[in-house]
């Protein structure tokens, strides 16, 4: 799955440590889980298939879009999107950012936001996280900016991410492989585990220290333990919906439409809620009991079979016109660093970059991601068009040189 995921990835992606490759890592596991309970005799061995499928329909969607991408075009929008911002301006955002993210850490920690607790605290200030995503991905890429030395671009990077964890949990930390990843993008150095060395030993050690204070880890064989076990139960949907009947359970009491599921997070801002939870914690509650708001990730191929139950060839086409339009960003962000305003250059980027790694793990993340992103860069763009000053060709010109 790791080597097909791959091949019809590698048109689309920049490097290795492209958050859509990253992802990947996760649905290998997801697979590998899935055959060793079809081996067990635990979940029907057409699951597996299913997955198999579905996961081939939006590979080859994806990869239908790299006709219309180029790395080097887009480390050109990158660099010259990047060259039309001003410092003061970067350091603006960024610390609107570390203010935003320091509210909602002090509101976390106020009301014991983990686990289930975090999710309740995220429904509740759902326009604020979803604001606060938007400015942390925005960062990300600001954060690349030549005008900012690697040493204080990595000390935002770290406030960032610290000051996020109380809300946010472990995701929080791969930013800082995304962001190492696209410097050496741009840089056009090639990803070898001697130049991740450094980043890496941080994520790790994150972990670590989340699973020592958070999870009550005593040891590092307890930590190690921890982490191999999340990663191979990233794929624990499959475990609620087929080996615990979770998916046949809710089947009569979920009375959602396709359509109205995918839209829910453009319309719940608008007060039109297509669900209350989404189909993990929907699943989750099934299985257990428990009324909870958290649950697992809801892939596609179990979320195509709970509205497509019995039709593959459906859930397949289905799943290309997802992979296809979810990979799109990437084209329509360099059409956007293009354009006249800055900022939605920027915007333009940061969606091309960050969304579409959920795509196959949890496409409502695309949509939230896309709704933070966008709202970040509306209020950037409104800024730009009240404060407008005449820009100077020079910074265009020298980092122009970089290309």
């Amino acid at each position: 799955m790791a080597l097909a995921c791959w091949v019809f990835l590698r048109k689309v992606t920049y490097n290795l440590l492209d958050p859509m490759v990253v992802a990947c890592v996760s649905i290998s596991f997801s697979a590998s889980l899935l055959a060793v309970s079809c081996s067990a005799g635990l979940i029907a061995w057409g699951k597996f298939w299913l997955f198999s499928f579905v996961l081939c329909g939006y590979l080859v969607g994806a990869r239908t879009v790299s006709g219309f991408f180029g790395r080097k075009g887009f480390r050109e929008a990158i660099i010259l999107t990047l060259a039309r911002v001003r410092l003061a301006e970067i350091t603006g955002i960024l610390s609107l950012a570390v203010i935003v993210t320091l509210v909602l850490t002090i509101m976390g920690v106020e009301a014991g936001a983990a686990g289930d607790a975090r999710q309740e605290f995220a429904r509740v200030f759902r326009p604020l996280i979803v604001l606060q995503s938007g400015l942390f991905l925005f960062s990300v890429i600001l954060l690349l900016s030549p005008k900012l030395s690697t040493a204080r671009a990595s000390v935002w990077l770290l406030s960032l991410m610290i000051l996020s964890v109380p809300f946010s949990g472990k995701s929080v930390l791969l930013p800082m492989l995304y962001w190492y990843g696209l410097r050496l993008y741009i840089d056009q150095r090639r990803v070898t585990l001697r130049s991740t060395a450094v980043p890496i030993v941080i994520v790790l050690a994150g972990i670590a220290g989340m699973a020592l204070f958070a999870y009550r880890a005593s040891g590092f064989s307890d930590v190690v333990r921890i982490l191999v076990t999340r990663l191979w139960l990233s794929g624990d949907i499959y475990l609620y919906a087929y080996q615990m009947n979770g998916l046949s359970t809710i089947h009569g009491s979920y009375p959602v439409s396709f359509i109205a599921y995918m839209m829910h997070p453009f319309t719940s801002l608008i007060g039109i809620r297509a669900y209350d939870k989404p189909l993990g914690a929907m699943l989750f509650t099934a299985v257990t009991g428990n009324d909870v708001l958290a649950g697992p990730n809801p892939h596609l191929p179990v979320l195509l079979d709970f509205f497509f139950p019995s039709a593959t060839a459906i859930g397949v086409a289905v799943a290309f016109a997802i992979g296809f339009l979810v990979c799109s960003l990437r084209p329509l962000g360099i059409t956007l660093a293009r354009s006249h305003s800055r900022y939605l250059g920027v915007g333009g980027v940061t969606a091309a970059v960050f969304c579409p790694g959920a795509g196959f793990l949890d496409t409502s993340q695309v949509s939230i991601s896309l709704i933070g992103v966008g709202a970040v860069t509306a209020v950037c763009v409104l800024l730009e068009l009240v404060f407008a000053k005449p820009h100077s060709q020079g910074d265009l010109r020298r980092l122009q040189m970089r290309l």
